[in-house]
């Protein structure tokens, strides 16, 4: 989220999805102007509504600069809605947040003290799915590719772009205060 808060165009119109994406952007992605150009569903935290607003906004305004911050398991349950960005040739970059998990579930329930299960993901290569579908898609397995791409250059391509960019699974995002929500009587766990 650091790296996007440096690089991106001050201009970028950014859709947050629900799950770990929200809770790392909402706490790292620092925007100096924006205007309403960041959008986050903060209701339902219904998930995969992104994919289909960016499309929307990028329909509405395809000059400007439109990114997709979605969880590997929100883009799955909406990932056939890139071809109309290829349909349309709409250049939005879908940023996919990829550890083989629902991470808010699997974090949420490690740290509500509860049972693990119905988190876990098939190991899914989204940039070839892209590919599958007629989009450029791009494997990020670090740091330094993440630096070497040209936003401004995506930004004005001819269709859109994903990114399958591989995160830690590991990696707690900042949600305690959603926890904390779901606690019963004080407590995260039942009965507590």
């Amino acid at each position: 989220m650091s790296h996007l808060s440096r690089t991106l165009p001050d201009n970028t119109r950014i859709f947050v999805d629900a799950g770990n994406g929200w809770s790392w952007a909402t706490h790292y992605l620092t925007r100096a102007n924006s205007e309403g150009l960041y959008r986050i569903a903060m209701g339902y935290g219904s998930m995969a509504w992104s994919i289909g607003a960016a499309i929307g906004s990028a329909i509405a305004n395809p000059a400007a600069p439109t990114l997709c911050i979605v969880g590997d398991g929100s883009y799955l349950m909406s990932a056939q809605e890139i071809t109309v960005a290829a349909q349309q040739k709409l250049p939005v970059v879908f940023l996919v947040l990829n550890d083989s998990a629902m991470g808010m579930v699997m974090h949420g329930q490690m740290l509500g003290q509860q049972e693990s299960i119905g988190w876990e993901l098939n190991d899914v290569n989204y940039a070839l799915m892209a590919q599958a579908m007629g989009v450029d898609g791009i494997v990020i397995d670090s740091p330094e590719q993440l630096d070497a791409l040209d936003y401004a250059a995506l930004f004005q391509k001819n269709g859109p772009t994903l990114l399958d960019v591989r995160i830690d699974r590991n990696e707690i995002p900042p949600m305690g205060d959603r926890i904390k929500g779901l606690a019963v009587n004080g407590s995260a766990t039942p009965g507590g």
